[in-house]
């Protein structure tokens, strides 16, 4: 079982690397083509009639995207009021059930996104005429791809292994966010 966890702690460590490259270049594409769609509109009064319908579905992807990166570095923000006042390690004794929760609410939002994606890939976009598919299996992949997370953390928790991330899924709370310190004349300091 220790082979497992470390194989799929393995695709999900290469999986997060693959999300991060692809966030750095869907960004700067997105950055590079608001910019010109700036220039041609307001300097040559030319616009790109699809400039921000690409923005708009590269902003698509990079949440999805993003969001696989949050979960596997647990940065997604998490209400703990209740898990805060169970005795003793009971919240330890739950959490595989709260990660199977996930798993089915995932699984569900990942099926109904494959729906999505199918009842329109005949559909094309308004300016650029690509199939709807494209932005819409943003979700169905995000999806899929945060299963894959937990799946590997919920390995890594009963099978540690050496390729395991030691986040733990969702557990950040809003306390632990860095506040910017006021420091004299106005300023901020973190």
């Amino acid at each position: 079982m220790k082979t497992i966890s470390y194989w799929f702690n393995v695709l999900a460590n290469g999986q997060i690397r693959l999300c991060s490259h692809l966030l750095f270049v869907l960004g700067l594409v997105m950055t590079i083509v608001i910019l010109l769609q700036v220039f041609f509109r307001f300097f040559l009064q030319v616009p790109f009639p699809w400039s921000e319908e690409f923005a708009r579905y590269l902003m698509i992807w990079m949440a999805m995207l993003g969001s696989v990166v949050a979960l596997r570095m647990g940065r997604h923000l998490g209400v703990r009021v209740l898990v805060d006042r169970l005795p003793g390690r009971t919240y330890d004794r739950i959490v595989p059930f709260l990660q199977l929760g996930m798993m089915f609410f995932l699984g569900v939002i990942g099926l109904q996104g494959i729906g999505l994606s199918v009842a329109n890939w005949d559909q094309k976009s308004a300016a650029m005429e690509i199939p709807m598919l494209i932005p819409y299996l943003a979700i169905p992949v995000g999806s899929w791809m945060m299963i894959l997370d937990v799946v590997a953390d919920m390995l890594q928790d009963f099978f540690p292994t050496s390729a395991g991330s030691n986040a733990k899924i969702a557990t950040t709370t809003l306390e632990e966010i860095p506040q910017p310190t006021v420091v004299g004349n106005g300023g901020t300091a973190t």
